[in-house]
């Protein structure tokens, strides 16, 4: 009888695991109308540190900023905290989390940062909406985009058009692009 009930609480276990670890896609249209900023940027540099209650390790990324399409950034620069990274020996991975890499170009749809880090210097600090979707990045020889479920074959026509008919306007020019998309 005990062997039953851990077997049929082990079966529902690893069922509700399997159900909570899925990701629901969410469309552009979502992203950019949920979130409070939306930018084309590019990562410079990336620090990872503890929270405030030393609960988990964040990853700030400096991101140079070029184009605006929804919210204000005051800055040319912004820090996009992902959860996750290395802080010593210490590391924290999570399926869910984006991992950006330096010299990463792409669109960013992001929403305030909430969590307090021990290393926060004063910038303007974002986190990513919907964690690995928040972020459709570039493929600049071919001049395509990507994202966690979708493939964009031209930039212009396939993100910048859609994402300036969702705001009803142009996107601002916030820094000289130092790359050329196809």
């Amino acid at each position: 009888m005990c062997l039953q009930r851990t077997l049929l609480f082990l079966l529902l276990f690893q069922a509700s695991t399997a159900l909570n670890a899925q990701l629901v896609p969410l469309s552009l249209e979502q992203r950019v109308i949920n979130s409070d900023v939306v930018f084309e940027g590019k990562v410079i540099s990336k620090s990872a540190s503890w929270d405030e209650q030393r609960r988990h390790i964040y990853t700030t990324n400096l991101i140079s900023v070029y184009k605006v399409f929804k919210g204000e950034i005051k800055s040319s620069t912004v820090e996009v905290v992902t959860i996750g990274g290395t802080v010593g020996n210490d590391r924290e991975d999570v399926s869910y989390g984006l991992k950006l890499q330096e010299g990463s170009i792409g669109i960013f749809t992001c929403i305030p940062n909430t969590v307090r880090l021990s290393s926060a210097q004063g910038k303007t600090q974002l986190k990513v909406y919907s964690e690995i979707q928040g972020f459709i990045r570039y493929d600049l020889k071919t001049g395509s985009a990507r994202d966690v479920f979708r493939e964009y074959n031209k930039v212009t026509e396939d993100i910048y058009v859609p994402v300036q008919k969702i705001m009803h306007s142009k996107y601002k020019i916030m820094n000289k692009a130092d790359f050329k998309i196809k």
